[in-house]
């Protein structure tokens, strides 16, 4: 047991024999405002109910001010009807008469004592098992709330309760609150399902009823003051309290005089020199295991005063995540740390350094790290940056691993070594200025290895994607043993960064090379991180291919990582993001376009490359447009986007997928000027391609040149123009077929329709089509039939694009307009699902919105119907 002062020593002696003090029986008070705890009292309502599927116990635990009393005082005060005995121990109990004589005159205050035949003394050794047969004969059920029963050790006292507990009367609910339950064996009833336990988690404030404290005290609260005194309370009822009455809700923390004259008086004054001692010490680490506590506070049995405070909610609890570790609350740490700055200053240097020594020892490199920079041990701090430092950036901490050298006021930059990790780390978080700094301290002549010649390079390609010269940095990076170095982390590194580098140059050959190598490594060094950043970039190569399977496959994989690790706002999901809202914008499901957009927004970083800034910056505008209050805003801000990279090296593809789309925006809203400009833009960025021919030649149609548009489409659609993209073909092709119908030429205009139907269909791409609006259904409609094997494809296209008259047909969405010209075929609900690069589940889902639009319950009345609506 923890050492502990005995109340029990003190205050007079009590008989039995006599009549309990009547504030001992009286449901509490309280003075404070009041918050109205709906979620609680229900909580509590469920677990007490007088019924039999509810269990006969109900255990309610939590720290000191947990607000264990006040939740079951407030749920006692709204059951006025019911029979509710109350009592609230004290030390004086702590035998097995005075308990008892106390829990009699609790029950008769409740309920009369004419309902309770005559009993022997509570002194008499069978008092507890007569008391329980005669309340079992009670003619309707009565609760009993015990409160404080932590007070309880004594031995004789517990065998009682015990018996209680385990033979509970059928009218009896019993509730046991206090800081902890005393030794009673309750795993069997917990078994049973004859036990529910309130803890702390369940007493702890919601965001909302903490607003309504606060409120209760005049205090209005902006969202991040509230979510600080949140963080640093985790909910606990008492330290809202205090944060309410201290008034400064921006500095709350353990170290205020209140707070800190609270946590001495309830917490830790139970425990005695040695427990403090302990806690003190071990207050320098944010978790602690029973060796890692031994080891800083020098305390041989530390792992049984943690396992103690623990089982008495002395505000110390296991770390979920990690068996055999602890963790303190934030404000019992704020004030045991405030603690040894004021009585052991000298002593916080050697804790921190025994930390680290610890953590360095046991594998657990970037934790050692923060001990060591804390404890001011510039050596050690440079020992593990070379020699663990690159190995954490790439399995995610980049940015914890910037924040310690950051922190760092020693010179650690004079290291070259160090200097290039912490350069890694610093663009990782994105922070460009402190990567040049540490760039700025490494000279030439310090790179004396393979390894060091490598990563120098490869964090130099990295800085050379924000800006910079991005084709002389591949050079340089390939000039040295990147990739073949023999050092796994310094050769993903390198080869990720070439891969991306190609990526952004458009040499999507190397780059899907590059990326593959890398992607191995990570896999088989555990590189999480970088696997989640060569999955993206994979991901974008398959994109600016059009292979949609790829897509799917490479984000697919990439968001399981994110899943994994919580990792949804990362830089890297930016890609991801962008990637899935290009390739939902292409096949017309425009409710996912716009949510993948705002989520690549979102994890867009600050300081980001340059293409991917104008990628997510691309994207979003694009899919906002159509539902914009103010499309033309929408399209003034990407146009100013676009010209600030006008002298900035942009990935070919980024501009050919953008471009287009971009233009048909501009004069929509009526910018022919910006529309025109963009042409030389294009030019500028990529050169001559098809995709400044396709560019120009929209704009000559929208000003009725029919004549010099097929010309400039010439070179393009006879194969002698390269396209960039594969959707420009489309765009092309589905031009082409409009004014070829637009001069009478049908059977021209058909055979440019099918060519592009057949470029569209690998990319399962329907936005072409859907632009291109009546007249290029009215062509689909006309050569129904007539498509070959391109007919399924040409009546799911039909179906997407809305006539003049009706628009959605059927109300039907797009993918249930594509999904219902599957179903006449043969093929699965599977194989359909492989086809449109979906879940089988959305297929089903989409199903039944089918069926339930057009009245039917099975696939072949949906085909019938179907037919006979013209839909398919």
């Amino acid at each position: 047991m923890l050492e502990r002062h005995d109340p029990a020593e003190t205050g007079p002696e009590r008989d039995p024999g006599h009549p309990v003090p009547p504030p001992k029986l009286r449901v509490p008070l309280a003075e404070a405002p009041m918050v109205h705890r709906h979620r609680l009292a229900a909580l509590l309502d469920r677990h007490t109910a007088a019924t039999t599927a509810a269990p006969p116990v109900t255990v309610v635990t939590g720290p000191a001010g947990a607000g264990k009393t006040t939740a079951l005082a407030m749920w006692a005060r709204r059951h006025e009807t019911a029979r509710v005995a109350w009592l609230t121990l004290d030390a004086h109990d702590n035998t097995s008469p005075y308990l008892w004589s106390a829990v009699r005159e609790a029950l008769v205050d409740a309920i009369g004592p004419d309902e309770l035949p005559d009993l022997p003394p509570p002194t008499e050794p069978d008092f507890p098992a007569l008391f329980i047969a005669a309340l079992d004969h009670l003619p309707s059920p009565v609760h009993l709330v015990v409160d404080d029963v932590q007070l309880l050790d004594d031995r004789t006292a517990l065998q009682g309760l015990e018996l209680l507990v385990r033979h509970t009367p059928g009218p009896l609910r019993l509730v046991l609150a206090g800081q902890h339950v005393p030794p009673l064996r309750l795993s069997r009833l917990r078994l049973e399902g004859r036990l529910r336990v309130v803890g702390e988690r369940d007493l702890a404030f919601t965001r909302e009823e903490a607003e309504e404290l606060f409120a209760h005290h005049d205090m209005r609260l902006d969202a991040r003051d509230v979510d600080h005194v949140l963080r640093r309370t985790e909910g606990w009822t008492a330290g809202l309290r205090l944060a309410a009455l201290t008034g400064c809700p921006s500095a709350f923390s353990g170290a205020l005089p209140a707070v800190a004259e609270y946590l001495t008086e309830e917490v830790l004054a139970a425990h005695g020199e040695r427990v403090r001692r302990l806690l003190v010490a071990t207050s320098v680490c944010e978790e602690v295991s029973a060796d890692l506590a031994a080891a800083v506070a020098e305390e041989p049995e530390a792992g049984r005063l943690l396992q103690e405070l623990r089982r008495t909610h002395a505000l110390v609890s296991t770390v979920d995540s990690a068996e055999g570790w602890f963790r303190y609350h934030p404000l019992l740490r704020d004030h045991l740390s405030a603690e040894l700055d004021r009585t052991r200053p000298r002593d916080r240097p050697r804790l921190h350094l025994a930390a680290a020594t610890w953590h360095r020892d046991h594998g657990r490199p970037l934790v050692a790290l923060g001990h060591a920079v804390h404890g001011e041990r510039p050596d050690l701090t440079a020992d593990l940056v070379g020699r663990h430092g690159l190995v954490e950036v790439l399995c995610g901490n980049g940015p914890r691993l910037h924040e310690l050298l950051t922190a760092a006021e020693q010179p650690l930059a004079e290291r070259p070594l160090v200097a290039l990790v912490g350069a890694v780390a610093a663009l990782d978080a994105g922070d460009v200025t402190a990567a040049d700094w540490l760039l700025g301290h490494v000279g030439e002549g310090a790179l004396t290895s393979d390894r060091s010649r490598a990563l120098h390079a490869a964090v130099r390609l990295h800085r050379a994607r924000f800006h910079g010269d991005l084709a002389g940095a591949v050079r340089a990076l390939s000039a040295t043993q990147a990739g073949r170095t023999g050092d796994a982390a310094v050769d993903v590194l390198a080869r990720r960064e070439r891969g991306i580098a190609h990526l952004w140059s458009g040499r999507l050959d190397e780059a899907e090379q590059d990326l593959g190598h890398a992607l191995d490594a990570a896999v088989r060094g555990g590189f999480d991180h970088a696997t989640l950043e060569c999955l993206a970039h994979l991901a974008a190569v398959a994109s600016a291919r059009g292979d949609a399977q790829g897509v799917v496959h490479r984000t697919d994989r990439a968001l399981d990582v994110v899943a994994a690790h919580g990792w949804e706002d990362r830089p890297a999901c930016a890609v991801v993001y962008a990637v899935l809202a290009v390739q939902a914008h292409r096949c017309l499901d425009d409710a996912t376009a716009r949510a993948m957009a705002a989520r690549a927004m979102a994890a867009l970083p600050d300081a980001a490359d340059r293409t991917l800034e104008l990628t997510v910056a691309a994207v979003h505008a694009i899919t906002s447009f159509d539902r914009a209050d103010d499309p033309h805003a929408v399209v003034a801000t990407l146009w100013k986007q676009w010209r600030g990279f006008a002298d900035c090296h942009v990935a070919p593809h980024v501009v050919a997928e953008v471009a287009p789309t971009a233009q048909r925006m501009a004069l929509r809203v009526g910018e022919e000027q910006w529309a025109a400009d963009l042409a030389g833009y294009v030019e500028s960025l990529i050169g001559p391609s098809a995709e400044h021919a396709l560019v120009q030649a929209v704009l000559l149609a929208h000003r009725g040149r029919g004549a010099q548009v097929r010309k400039l489409l010439e070179p393009l659609l006879r194969g002698r123009s390269d396209a960039v993209v594969p959707g420009t073909m489309v765009d092309a092709w589905v031009l082409e077929s409009t004014l070829l119908a637009r001069e009478g030429n049908a059977q021209q205009a058909h055979d440019a329709l099918r060519k592009a139907l057949a470029a569209a269909e690998p990319l399962r791409a329907l936005r072409p089509f859907y632009n291109a609006g009546k007249p290029v259904r009215d062509l689909l409609a006309r050569g129904a039939g007539r498509f070959g094997r391109l007919d399924r494809f040409a009546t799911a296209v039909m179906t997407t694009v809305p006539t003049a008259s009706t628009g959605q047909p059927e109300g039907l969405t797009t993918r249930e307009r594509a999904l219902l010209v599957e179903l006449p075929s043969m093929r699965t609900a599977e194989e359909i699902a492989d086809s449109m690069f979906v879940s089988v589940n959305t297929v089903k889902t989409h199903l039944r919105g089918i069926y339930r639009k057009l009245g039917v319950s099975q696939r072949r009345d949906a085909v019938v119907v179907a037919r006979q609506r013209g839909l398919i």
